[in-house]
Protein backbone atom coordinates (compact mmCIF):
# COMPACT_ATOMS: atom_id res chain seq x y z
CA UNK A 1 0.00 0.00 0.00
CA UNK A 2 1.28 3.34 -1.00
CA UNK A 3 1.20 6.38 1.28
CA UNK A 4 -0.13 9.67 0.75
CA UNK A 5 1.27 12.54 2.15
CA UNK A 6 -1.35 14.01 4.29
CA UNK A 7 -0.57 17.88 2.73
CA UNK A 8 -2.15 15.83 -0.63
CA UNK A 9 -5.29 14.05 0.79
CA UNK A 10 -6.51 17.79 2.37
CA UNK A 11 -5.47 19.98 -0.48
CA UNK A 12 -7.81 17.36 -2.81
CA UNK A 13 -10.36 17.77 -0.40
CA UNK A 14 -10.14 21.44 -0.41
CA UNK A 15 -10.49 21.69 -4.22
CA UNK A 16 -13.54 19.69 -4.22
CA UNK A 17 -15.10 21.48 -1.23
CA UNK A 18 -14.27 24.64 -2.83
CA UNK A 19 -15.85 23.97 -6.38
CA UNK A 20 -19.07 22.46 -4.60
CA UNK A 21 -19.17 25.87 -2.11
CA UNK A 22 -18.84 27.96 -5.35
CA UNK A 23 -21.70 26.21 -7.27
CA UNK A 24 -24.05 26.47 -4.29
CA UNK A 25 -22.54 30.17 -3.69
CA UNK A 26 -23.61 31.02 -7.48
CA UNK A 27 -27.09 29.14 -6.98
CA UNK A 28 -27.62 30.92 -3.94
CA UNK A 29 -26.88 34.46 -5.64
CA UNK A 30 -28.89 33.56 -8.62
CA UNK A 31 -31.91 32.54 -5.88
CA UNK A 32 -31.47 35.59 -3.86
CA UNK A 33 -31.29 37.97 -7.09
CA UNK A 34 -34.42 36.88 -8.33
CA UNK A 35 -36.05 37.01 -5.47
CA UNK A 36 -34.78 40.37 -4.30
CA UNK A 37 -35.79 41.37 -8.28
CA UNK A 38 -39.53 40.10 -7.42
CA UNK A 39 -39.78 41.68 -4.28
CA UNK A 40 -38.22 45.33 -4.94
CA UNK A 41 -40.93 45.94 -7.55
CA UNK A 42 -38.41 45.47 -10.88
CA UNK A 43 -40.73 42.84 -12.17
CA UNK A 44 -43.87 44.09 -13.36
CA UNK A 45 -46.69 44.09 -11.38
CA UNK A 46 -50.40 43.11 -11.29
CA UNK A 47 -52.14 45.66 -13.89
CA UNK A 48 -54.75 48.16 -12.14
CA UNK A 49 -57.60 49.78 -13.05
CA UNK A 50 -58.89 52.40 -10.88
CA UNK A 51 -61.31 55.83 -11.24
CA UNK A 52 -59.92 59.20 -10.54
CA UNK A 53 -61.67 62.30 -10.72
CA UNK A 54 -60.02 64.22 -13.26
CA UNK A 55 -60.41 68.12 -13.04
CA UNK A 56 -62.01 68.74 -17.07
CA UNK A 57 -63.55 65.05 -17.98
CA UNK A 58 -64.83 63.70 -14.52
CA UNK A 59 -64.81 60.08 -13.36
CA UNK A 60 -62.13 58.28 -15.68
CA UNK A 61 -60.45 54.67 -15.85
CA UNK A 62 -56.98 55.12 -15.36
CA UNK A 63 -53.77 52.75 -14.56
CA UNK A 64 -52.87 52.22 -10.98
CA UNK A 65 -50.04 55.33 -11.29
CA UNK A 66 -52.75 57.23 -12.66
CA UNK A 67 -52.48 57.34 -16.99
CA UNK A 68 -55.05 57.55 -18.71
CA UNK A 69 -56.88 54.26 -20.54
CA UNK A 70 -59.04 55.02 -23.79
CA UNK A 71 -61.02 53.13 -25.82
CA UNK A 72 -61.14 53.19 -29.77
CA UNK A 73 -64.69 53.24 -31.31
CA UNK A 74 -64.01 50.94 -33.91
CA UNK A 75 -63.10 48.17 -32.22
CA UNK A 76 -65.95 45.58 -31.25
CA UNK A 77 -66.33 43.20 -27.54
CA UNK A 78 -63.31 41.79 -26.92
CA UNK A 79 -61.57 42.65 -30.45
CA UNK A 80 -59.04 45.05 -30.89
CA UNK A 81 -58.42 46.11 -34.46
CA UNK A 82 -55.38 48.09 -33.31
CA UNK A 83 -52.17 46.33 -34.69
CA UNK A 84 -48.65 47.15 -36.04
CA UNK A 85 -47.88 50.86 -35.98
CA UNK A 86 -51.34 51.88 -34.15
CA UNK A 87 -50.08 49.39 -31.56
CA UNK A 88 -47.23 51.24 -30.78
CA UNK A 89 -48.62 54.75 -30.29
CA UNK A 90 -51.87 53.68 -28.31
CA UNK A 91 -50.45 50.82 -26.37
CA UNK A 92 -52.54 48.13 -25.35
CA UNK A 93 -53.46 47.68 -22.04
CA UNK A 94 -52.45 43.66 -20.83
CA UNK A 95 -51.89 41.82 -17.83
CA UNK A 96 -48.94 40.82 -16.49
CA UNK A 97 -46.84 37.63 -16.91
CA UNK A 98 -48.43 35.17 -15.07
CA UNK A 99 -51.45 37.73 -14.03
CA UNK A 100 -54.76 35.76 -14.19
CA UNK A 101 -57.47 38.67 -14.47
CA UNK A 102 -57.15 42.83 -14.08
CA UNK A 103 -57.53 44.47 -10.37
CA UNK A 104 -59.90 46.54 -10.25
CA UNK A 105 -60.13 49.45 -7.45
CA UNK A 106 -63.59 51.27 -7.31
CA UNK A 107 -64.18 49.06 -11.01
CA UNK A 108 -66.05 46.49 -11.81
CA UNK A 109 -66.47 44.89 -15.21
CA UNK A 110 -62.81 44.14 -15.96
CA UNK A 111 -62.08 41.08 -18.01
CA UNK A 112 -59.08 40.10 -20.90
CA UNK A 113 -59.00 38.51 -23.97
CA UNK A 114 -55.82 36.88 -26.11
CA UNK A 115 -54.24 39.35 -28.79
CA UNK A 116 -53.20 37.72 -32.15
CA UNK A 117 -49.57 38.07 -30.47
CA UNK A 118 -50.76 35.94 -27.31
CA UNK A 119 -50.76 39.08 -24.31
CA UNK A 120 -53.73 39.47 -22.72
CA UNK A 121 -55.27 42.64 -23.69
CA UNK A 122 -57.33 44.18 -20.24
CA UNK A 123 -60.79 45.37 -21.16
CA UNK A 124 -64.12 47.18 -19.29
CA UNK A 125 -67.16 45.76 -20.21
CA UNK A 126 -65.47 43.78 -23.39
CA UNK A 127 -63.87 47.43 -24.67
CA UNK A 128 -60.10 46.74 -24.86
CA UNK A 129 -58.10 49.23 -22.95
CA UNK A 130 -55.42 51.13 -24.23
CA UNK A 131 -52.59 54.46 -23.47
CA UNK A 132 -51.72 56.98 -25.23
CA UNK A 133 -48.08 57.33 -25.46
CA UNK A 134 -49.04 61.70 -25.87
CA UNK A 135 -49.92 61.37 -22.69
CA UNK A 136 -46.71 62.14 -20.30
CA UNK A 137 -48.06 62.44 -16.97
CA UNK A 138 -50.88 61.04 -14.92
CA UNK A 139 -54.16 62.44 -15.29
CA UNK A 140 -53.09 63.90 -18.30
CA UNK A 141 -55.88 62.88 -21.01
CA UNK A 142 -54.25 64.34 -24.34
CA UNK A 143 -56.16 60.96 -26.24
CA UNK A 144 -59.87 62.40 -27.09
CA UNK A 145 -58.99 62.43 -30.40
CA UNK A 146 -60.13 61.23 -34.09
CA UNK A 147 -57.05 59.75 -36.19
CA UNK A 148 -55.75 57.46 -38.84
CA UNK A 149 -57.10 54.58 -36.71
CA UNK A 150 -60.41 55.76 -35.88
CA UNK A 151 -62.26 57.69 -32.51
CA UNK A 152 -60.64 57.27 -29.76
CA UNK A 153 -62.22 58.59 -25.92
CA UNK A 154 -61.28 58.22 -22.19
CA UNK A 155 -63.72 55.95 -20.35
CA UNK A 156 -65.94 57.49 -17.90
CA UNK A 157 -66.89 53.97 -16.30
CA UNK A 158 -70.90 55.42 -16.05
CA UNK A 159 -71.15 55.62 -19.55
CA UNK A 160 -68.47 54.08 -22.01
CA UNK A 161 -70.19 53.87 -24.64
CA UNK A 162 -70.91 57.89 -24.99
CA UNK A 163 -68.03 60.81 -25.73
CA UNK A 164 -66.74 61.88 -22.51
CA UNK A 165 -67.78 65.57 -22.19
CA UNK A 166 -65.36 68.28 -20.76
CA UNK A 167 -66.64 70.44 -18.48
CA UNK A 168 -65.33 73.91 -18.99
CA UNK A 169 -66.82 77.82 -18.96
CA UNK A 170 -69.80 77.49 -21.01
CA UNK A 171 -71.15 74.33 -19.34
CA UNK A 172 -70.21 70.71 -20.71
CA UNK A 173 -69.28 70.32 -24.26
CA UNK A 174 -68.38 67.17 -26.12
CA UNK A 175 -64.33 67.77 -26.85
CA UNK A 176 -62.70 66.10 -30.04
CA UNK A 177 -59.47 66.91 -31.26
CA UNK A 178 -58.24 65.63 -34.89
CA UNK A 179 -55.05 64.79 -34.87
CA UNK A 180 -53.65 64.71 -38.45
CA UNK A 181 -54.83 61.85 -39.85
CA UNK A 182 -51.65 59.83 -37.81
CA UNK A 183 -49.04 61.91 -39.20
CA UNK A 184 -46.57 63.40 -36.89
CA UNK A 185 -46.72 60.64 -34.50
Amino acid sequence: MTETPTGYTNRKFSRRSFAAIALVASGASLLATTFLLGVSGASSGSTTISVYQNKSWGPTLTLKDGFTVYRLTKDSTNKSVCTGKCATIWLPVVLAPGQKAPVGVGVTGLGSFTRANGTKQVTFQGIPLYTFTKDKKAGEVSGNVKDTWGQWWSINPKSPHIAPKKSGGSGNTTTTTTAGGGVGY
